[in-house]
């Protein structure tokens, strides 16, 4: 190739070269002109609207929809916009997108039966099926201690906000009740004895010295004297001990 051929074909080569830069540096500018000149809008409010209302909303602000997911909510149908982002009245720049979340509808919650088993097992029951124990009232009852006599709500599915499920459990049979005798002063193993012998329930024993006092006497007792008591009262005493 001779040299004027090369050096043609150099300044052809250098032209377009420097074509594709100005071509490249043209398209740049008119983005950036047209990012700079897109004006803020002031979001609109979208929820609780349809996909289509939504959209058509968003529209006539210049934004776009765009649909992240879908969640629970007992407040808004199915479908329906549940959440936004950015939330109405906030600006943005138009031609963006508002981010949206939509509504499953509320939660369906499947409340086991309990009737009948025991207070233990109706709390794992709860635990596993995810749903919350409000409360548990206690009452007299033939039943075994602990044993769940009622529910509310009962066994099935519900829809809808649940607060909790509320149990009626029985404590077991009352049986017989007692006037407290006075056992201040009396044989810490005759009282026991006879405590015992009355199906109430010693929970506490505590030994103590007491100047005076030969050790195993009762010192002090509770509930006192004359109060009415049972078969789930509980009773502590204090015994004397030997002085050290």
């Amino acid at each position: 190739m001779s040299f004027k051929r090369i050096t043609l074909f150099l300044i052809q080569s250098s032209f377009l070269g420097l074509a594709l830069v100005l071509v490249v540096g043209l398209s740049a500018f008119g983005t950036m002109r047209i990012v700079l000149s897109s004006e803020e809008v002031v979001v609109p409010s979208v929820v609780a609207k349809s996909v289509p209302e939504a959209t058509s909303q968003a529209a006539r602000h210049g934004l776009s929809l765009r649909v992240e997911g879908k969640r629970n909510d007992a407040k808004i149908p199915a479908d329906h916009v549940a959440a936004q982002e950015p939330p109405a009245g906030a600006n943005l720049k138009s031609h963006r997108s508002i981010r949206v979340w939509l509504s499953l509808g509320p939660r369906r919650v499947t409340v086991p039966p309990l009737e009948g088993g025991s207070l233990r097992t109706a709390r794992l029951a709860l635990d596993q099926g995810q749903v919350p124990l409000s409360r548990v009232v206690e009452v007299d009852d033939a039943a075994e201690e602990g044993t769940v006599l009622q529910q509310h709500p009962s066994a099935g599915e519900s829809e809808g906000a649940l607060s909790g499920v509320a149990l009626l459990v029985s404590r077991g049979p009352l049986g017989a009740d007692y006037l407290m005798p006075d056992l201040i002063g009396r044989s810490a193993d005759a009282v026991l004895e006879r405590l015992r012998t009355a199906g109430l329930k010693v929970a506490e024993v505590r030994y103590r010295t007491y100047p005076g006092v030969a050790p195993g006497i009762v010192l002090r007792q509770m509930p006192p004297a004359g109060h009415r008591v049972n078969a789930r009262t509980q009773v502590s005493l204090d015994i004397s001990k030997v002085t050290q």
